[in-house]
């Protein structure tokens, strides 16, 4: 990989529960090198969230790092103060979320959102304003000088999105994290999307951290793919690498659940059976190993170490490679 513009280590993330300590993310290891797109997949529950939540520094207040490293741009996440986090939000790193109904303020005109995000621009209004117009134009609004004057209800779904991205990118970051932005929209729209971010990614030249669930999605847009389940990334590598000889069995039963590689009608969809494991007692051995259709013995105490097939194609796993 390239130099990186996000690299993250050994980072755990714990809650405080009434049940006790909640371990929802366990030494992850992750790097979005530079101009790239990175893909983050995995049931609900694995984590992504969370992850997601660290790297912006808005965790809940229950939430607590025990180890690890988040640095960006050559800067240790983890060790800002708060003043000095708020000025990389929205700047060098912004957020698409999954609901773009719920991004936007219902009560503000789209125009006064796209000014008053550009606050630390010493620019005057008539810039600000033509800038906004700009990235609306970019991300494929018709007439945007006068959409300006719109409130949110006066654009569908699709519409929403794209004013989304549009604010995300308006200050050209260096890092774009995309929360599961095609989940609330149809097939279509989700395709367009898609594309959209693809142009505008090549056009202003940062890189991307895609989170979905949407296998389809994740092979479509991304350069490399990260598989967590259950708070641990238990393989990554290149799209190809990945998709084409998965080396988990996690990865390997997860590709075999999208629909769009059924080959024959069913009247049943294939799923995992099984269910996640509690993240307050975590078991010994390997964390998928209850719902592993090629357990060995050391699966049930020894956890499997991080492996690489040499090529870059990472995996943790006793049966990787051999």
């Amino acid at each position: 990989m390239n130099e990186n513009v996000l690299t993250i280590r050994d980072l755990s993330v714990h809650y405080d529960t009434d049940r006790g300590e909640l371990k929802a993310l366990r030494h992850v290891n992750l790097d979005v090198p530079k101009g790239s797109i990175v893909g983050v997949v995995g049931e609900s529950g694995c984590g992504k969230s969370t992850l997601i939540s660290s790297i912006i520094r808005l965790l809940a207040e229950n939430a607590n790092i025990p180890n690890g490293s988040a640095n960006f741009e050559g800067r240790s996440l983890l060790k800002l103060s708060e003043n000095e986090m708020r000025a990389i939000r929205g700047d060098r790193m912004s957020i698409v979320f999954q609901d773009p109904m719920s991004t936007l303020n219902p009560v503000l005109s789209i125009g006064r959102q796209m000014i008053d995000i550009q606050y630390r621009d010493n620019k005057s209004r008539a810039e600000k304003t033509q800038r906004s117009i700009d990235m609306l134009t970019s991300v494929g609004i018709p007439d945007p000088a006068s959409r300006l004057k719109q409130f949110p209800h006066e654009f569908s779904g699709g519409m929403q999105q794209r004013i989304s991205i549009a604010m995300a990118l308006q200050a050209e970051p260096s890092l774009l994290i995309a929360d599961e932005p095609t989940t609330a929209l149809d097939a279509t729209l989700e395709v367009q999307i898609i594309h959209l971010l693809k142009a505008l990614q090549t056009d202003i030249g940062c890189s991307i951290l895609f989170i979905s669930h949407h296998l389809g999605v994740i092979a479509e847009l991304c350069d490399f793919v990260i598989v967590m389940y259950a708070g641990e990334v238990v393989e990554q590598g290149t799209i190809r690498d990945v998709f084409h000889r998965p080396a988990h069995p996690y990865t390997e039963r997860l590709l075999r659940c999208d629909p769009a590689g059924i080959a024959t009608k069913s009247r049943f969809l294939p799923t995992i059976a099984g269910e996640i494991p509690d993240l307050v007692t975590i078991p010994a051995g390997c964390i998928f190993k209850n719902r592993c259709t090629q357990i060995m013995n050391q699966c049930d105490t020894v956890a499997p170490k991080w492996t690489d097939s040499g090529k870059g194609h990472f995996v943790s796993c006793h049966r990787a490679w051999s």
